[in-house]
């Protein structure tokens, strides 16, 4: 959401009715999933907005530097930041524990995941719009209720099934848009 909306601002992405469209009922989906609970204010509810907030602006700032960066730099740049930052918060936290074992495999397998996801990410948003990449993201949530369900037997209930539909058609409404758009464009 705060892509499509800071985007135009930031990028000159147009909004367009479709755009809209598909962020509505990709968020909609997002809630189906989640049920979150409004009744009652919660600061780790404030804390997740603001995390999002800031994932837009470093979205934004990915797709700024596809212009005139190669990915490999946008890689080594942020995997450096975030060497820092990870440093700065152990240091604050005042310990250390080193993997051991079969430990030091699983933190490779996590961090050559990472780094293969800001891989793809920067990859996506060098060849479109971050309004039409981002809503792609919205599927995460309802894929990773099918890996807990494969991996560790949680239940599968059907708001899961009918969030991932809804955010489905999402982005179908959102690539058809896009894909009707490069056509005209052509």
């Amino acid at each position: 959401i705060w892509v499509a909306l800071l985007a135009p601002l930031f990028l000159g992405e147009a909004l367009t009715r479709e755009r809209v469209l598909a962020v509505i009922l990709g968020f909609t989906g997002v809630l189906i999933v989640a049920r979150p609970d409004i009744s009652k204010p919660d600061p780790a509810v404030l804390a997740a907005v603001t995390c999002a907030v800031c994932f837009a602006f470093s979205l934004m700032a990915t797709k700024k530097l596809t212009s005139d960066q190669s990915i490999t730099c946008i890689l080594f740049w942020l995997t450096s930041m975030q060497l820092a930052m990870g440093l700065v918060t152990t240091f604050f936290a005042g310990t250390v524990a080193f993997p051991e074992g079969v430990g030091v495999l699983w933190i490779v397998i996590v961090g050559f995941a990472g780094l293969m996801a800001h891989f793809c990410i920067t990859s996506a948003l060098l060849l479109a719009p971050a309004i039409v990449v981002v809503p792609l993201d919205f599927m995460r949530l309802p894929l990773i209720s099918v890996i807990g369900f494969l991996a560790y037997g949680e239940a599968l209930e059907l708001p899961i099934l009918i969030g991932a539909g809804v955010i489905l058609m999402a982005i179908l409404i959102n690539l058809r848009a896009e894909q009707q758009r490069e056509s005209k464009l052509s």
